[in-house]
């Protein structure tokens, strides 16, 4: 089961993918691969993506670490696959 996302998220969603093509699908990817049956409050998971995502649109500094120390934590709570999140980690890295 993927991440939950509500109109406003989607339209923030859609925003996103105006502004910057790459992240908003790199956002959607995450959303789609993230397993929300491992987390108790998987609307917590999608605004940290959110906001992360934001962040690094406006190339606020440390955003992409942060993005990628999400990742890795949600690699450790088993919501993405350890491929996933290496792939994930790639494409932040590429955005950078």
């Amino acid at each position: 089961m993927s991440l939950p996302i509500t109109a406003r998220q989607m339209n923030a969603l859609r925003a996103l993918q105006r502004k910057d093509p790459d992240l908003g699908e790199l956002a959607t990817a995450i959303a789609l691969a993230f397993d929300a049956t491992k987390v108790e409050n998987p609307q917590m998971a999608r605004l940290i993506l959110e906001k992360t995502c934001r962040r690094m649109i406006a190339r606020q500094p440390g955003s992409h670490e942060a993005m990628i120390q999400h990742l890795a934590t949600f690699g450790k709570l088993n919501c993405l696959t350890p491929a996933q999140v290496s792939d994930f980690i790639v494409r932040v890295r590429r955005h950078a």
